[in-house]
């Protein structure tokens, strides 16, 4: 029986009881002034290929609010929503008045959604389902609002960034995926669609769709309908 780096690394915390981070005690406030290069191309790569004119947009963890700005120089409007109370209030200080595309943001409990069925063209999440417990959930959940499909991208997992033991070295990423252990689990919901972002950590970057040994990002697509 083959047995998963996932299943592995639950084991351990439960055999010898290490404390799992809690991604509620997390927040993107403390990289106020900074920049992931990675997230700003995930969310060009969104706004280029999957977002249409007049589109309506939510971004699902919007952190400190960058990926907004760059998903409003194209779609009619965006809305954001995340967990953490501290980003939220920055966003609003920042954001709010600031760009008029914007639209809505609030706290969500990190799985449900207060939205209808369809109410968004797509969804978008960077560099968050890395922190989340129950990820299958907040997929599903994120589909249900979308008309279109689910952006995704999070970190490919890679030796630099992997502790001994399987474990990210990132503390509070619950955990991280190969190209093939993530394909499985995001097909379950639909045509997939499949993008890498390629290049060092800085960049520059490339956009694939075939991954390499620079593979820094797996940001896939999924298609709500087959098209």
């Amino acid at each position: 029986m083959r047995i998963s780096f996932t299943a592995l690394r639950d084991w351990g915390y439960s055999r010898f009881r290490i404390l799992r981070p809690d991604p509620k005690k997390y927040s993107t406030i403390v990289g106020v002034g900074s920049v992931v290069p990675v997230q700003i191309e995930a969310y060009f790569l969104a706004l280029n290929k999957y977002i249409d004119e007049n589109a309506k947009i939510l971004d699902v963890g919007f952190g400190l609010g960058y990926g907004l700005n760059i998903l409003s120089i194209k779609s009619l409007e965006v809305n954001g929503v995340d967990v953490d109370v501290k980003v939220l209030n920055y966003c609003t200080n920042t954001l709010i008045g600031k760009n008029p595309r914007l639209k809505i943001l609030k706290i969500f409990d990190g799985y449900n959604l207060q939205f209808s069925d369809d109410t968004f063209d797509v969804v978008t999440c960077v560099d968050v389902i890395e922190h989340v417990e129950d990820y299958n959930r907040l997929i599903k959940e994120m589909l249900r609002v979308s008309r279109k499909g689910v952006f995704l991208s999070t970190p490919n997992r890679r030796p630099e960034y992997t502790n001994k033991d399987g474990s990210p070295k990132n503390y509070w990423h619950l955990r991280e995926w190969s190209f093939e252990e993530f394909d499985k689990i995001i097909k379950k919901f639909g045509q997939v669609e499949w993008n890498f972002i390629i290049g060092s950590y800085e960049g520059p970057f490339s956009i694939s769709n075939r991954i390499d040994e620079n593979t820094q990002a797996l940001s896939p697509f999924i298609f709500k309908h087959i098209k």
